[in-house]
């Protein structure tokens, strides 16, 4: 009997190993889904044990990597997370196809791919994964319009931040419990049909966009809501004084925006159950030496100053209004089209193209030249090209315009003078100052050459340069020869160098740890634009701490970067071919390889990245070098050790594994050896990351400390 009952437990006993060890093997079909998935990623290294005999269901758990199945052989969660050392997919990636793989996870509720260089157009099939509870895909290169997600009906948390996706809202299910959209394009007013809807709502990121209008005060009385950011946008107007706020909430940042008026009570300052930051706006109750003057928040556009009739006659004026603009539009293009045509028939008569100008016109005589071809772009990364979204439009400037401007070229006005060309400062008749560069131009030159140069300056337009907004050439005729000039004229940045925001905290808003982070991955980005927006690039830009200027809302801009250099030919690397008159001072012909400029310039970021961790100026060689080995040192050490080397003023603010990653990439920058020295792509990867772990430390922080 009692040998009987062994036999029946001992069966039992099989019979679950057997149930057990079914319900870890996955499917066929699905392992084939993750290894295609594994090479549409183009075979990350994290994803390096997926193989054809890899137990997929029983692979160890990781922070980068993490899969679980259900006893039905079916993968229910999926999150891989890339470090940074990961470049930009290829030309070859498809996020259709990305997308299309992973509907065949049809059992899939929470899916994570962050950090893994996919770019691309967000597809409607991702509607497809009707199944998902949470859904990430921040710090990737995402763009376009979000695709209407109103049928997944499940998901509950999304998070798409770090992308360039926008301009609208995204439509959503009313699930929906944390959204992320931080940091991308959005520019949409906040309407209240988008947010009515979402009534369970606990998390709400929309920090570092572009959004207008004014904030709807729903979104402070949903009863759920936690966690509330709207911090550096264009959010505009004044808050209702009545403003009622949920029960829960425990975080509010509305800072950097364009809000007016008084702060309502229940946000008006900070309490043991709520945090509130509300610095940078124009609000009249609260410390002003945090707050901008009214009319920085209330000037209106030009285009704001049209007036609009009342009544019935409203419709007739829009479409006066529309019928003008689009008049406007098509003589404008016709007459530049005409100058087109007539100037490329004076080109096509000067033979080979040296000439000397015309000079029947006495005084000054402003030559406009049509604008260049757009640049081929198709060297360039997405996430490079989407920079360049939203910069002031390049534009030919009157000689008048220049003169009245800089009161006439005054003396008062003049900001530098070099071998290469005296700056003004000036201000135009819309009210934005500007920098004006004079190049002198020679006697004898080639316009075609002089039209090739003018076509590569009005690419260098990006958010992280102080860009060039358009030119103009204008000719001086005096008794004897002629002399003519060529203005380049740049937007104006007044806010501080990076330097004094991190030293001269009475001038400046002093910079804690992840304003930091983004300064210096600004100047990356920077970067990154200038070595790819011609061929070849333009390296060895001289970057230092003190031309890295920094806006109202803190974006860091590259000042005094290269200007581009055209060999003669393919063939001379050395030689060029300038239409600029510098003297024998003026070493404008001067080229540097590629691969050294590239290398050189990670040196630079590098020492900015270091003075941006120590707080410590740079200012010799030995001063520097004991620098690093501290530095090198602590890392090698305890954590306690790090936090010694950093700057006093950003201690208690910074996640220990954000800084150990900027840490590492610094020291990784300034190494002696220039092979060893990282890739632009690589180091604004780890930077990102770095963001990434301190936003996540910080959200958890700001909760935590408030439960």
């Amino acid at each position: 009997m009692a040998t009987s009952h062994f036999f029946h437990l001992l069966l039992i006993f099989f019979l679950l190993q057997i149930i057990f060890s079914h319900s870890q093997q996955l499917s066929a079909s699905q392992s084939q889904t993750l290894l295609r998935l594994q090479q549409i990623l183009e075979y990350p290294p994290l994803l390096s044990s997926w193989t054809r005999h890899a137990s997929f269901c029983n692979l160890p758990y990781s922070p980068s990597l993490s899969l679980s199945c259900s006893s039905a052989g079916q993968i229910i969660r999926l999150s891989i997370l890339g470090d940074g050392h990961q470049a930009a997919l290829s030309s070859n990636f498809s996020s259709d196809s990305l997308f299309t793989t992973l509907s065949r996870l049809s059992s899939l509720s929470s899916l994570s791919l962050v950090s893994l260089g996919i770019w691309g157009p967000l597809p409607s099939k991702i509607k497809r994964l009707s199944s998902l509870k949470e859904l990430n895909l921040s710090s990737n290169h995402f763009n376009g319009t979000v695709p209407d997600l109103k049928s997944m009906a499940f998901l509950s948390t999304l998070d798409l931040g770090g992308n360039f996706l926008g301009p609208e809202f995204p439509s959503l299910a009313n699930h929906i419990e944390t959204l992320i959209l931080r940091n991308n394009f959005f520019r949409a007013e906040l309407a209240m049909e988008d947010l009515v809807s979402l009534d369970r709502l606990q998390k709400l990121d929309l920090s570092s966009n572009q959004f207008t209008g004014p904030i709807p005060p729903l979104l402070f009385s949903f009863s759920t809501v936690q966690f509330l950011d709207l911090s550096n946008n264009k959010l505009q107007g004044a808050l209702p004084t009545n403003l009622s706020c949920g029960t829960d909430l425990k975080f509010v940042d509305i800072s950097r925006n364009l809000l007016v008026g008084s702060l309502p009570s229940c946000i008006h300052s900070n309490s043991s159950n709520l945090v509130v930051f509300n610095s940078w706006n124009c609000f009249s109750s609260v410390d002003p030496r945090y707050q901008h003057p009214n009319s920085y928040c209330t000037k209106k556009p030009l285009a704001a100053m049209i007036p609009v009739a009342n009544g019935n006659n409203g419709s007739k004026n829009n479409l006066s209004l529309v019928l003008g603009i689009l008049g406007g539009i098509i003589g404008g293009g016709l007459l530049i089209g005409l100058l087109l045509f007539l100037f490329l028939r004076r080109v096509k008569q000067d033979g080979e193209g040296m000439q000397i100008l015309d000079k029947k016109i006495n005084g000054n005589n402003s030559i406009h030249l049509p604008k260049g071809t757009p640049a081929d772009a198709r060297h360039m990364s997405q996430g490079v090209i989407i920079e360049r979204l939203g910069v002031t439009p390049y534009r030919i400037f009157t000689i008048e315009e220049l003169d009245e401007a800089t009161n006439g070229f005054d003396s008062s006005s003049l900001i530098s003078e070099g071998p290469q060309g005296q700056s003004f400062k000036g201000c135009l008749q819309d009210g934005s100052t500007v920098l004006v560069r004079t190049l002198k131009l020679k006697q004898k030159y080639s316009s075609q050459t002089l039209l090739q140069y003018i076509d590569v300056f009005s690419k260098l337009r990006h958010r992280h340069l102080v860009s060039i907004l358009g030119h103009c050439i204008s000719i001086s005729e005096g008794n004897a020869n002629s002399q003519a000039f060529l203005f380049l004229v740049f937007e104006n940045i007044s806010n501080g160098t990076l330097r004094s925001h991190l030293t001269e905290w009475r001038k400046c808003e002093m910079l804690k740890w992840p304003q930091r982070v983004r300064a210096v991955i600004g100047v990356a980005r920077g970067l990154q634009f200038l070595h790819t927006v011609t061929v070849p690039g333009l390296v060895g830009n001289r970057v230092n701490i003190e031309n890295i200027l920094l806006d109202e809302t803190l974006t860091s801009k590259i000042s005094n970067y290269r200007l581009p250099v055209l060999p003669k030919n393919k063939n001379k690397k050395v030689d060029c071919e300038s239409p600029f008159d510098f003297g024998e001072n003026g070493d404008f012909c001067s080229l540097q390889s590629s691969e050294s400029g590239e290398k050189e310039d990670i040196l630079q970021l590098g020492l900015i990245l270091l003075e941006v961790i120590t707080g410590k100026s740079l200012g010799t060689q030995r001063e520097f070098d004991a620098l690093k080995v501290q530095l090198q040192k602590s890392l090698n050490e305890s954590a306690d050790k790090l936090g010694t080397v950093v700057d006093p003023t950003i201690r208690n603010t910074f996640a220990h594994e954000s800084l150990r990653r900027a840490a590492e990439i610094c020291v990784n920058c300034v190494s002696k050896d220039a092979k060893d020295r990282p890739s632009i792509d690589d180091v604004l990867w780890n930077l990102q990351y770095c963001v990434q772990i301190q936003d996540g430390w910080a959200s958890n922080e700001n909760l935590s400390t408030q439960s």
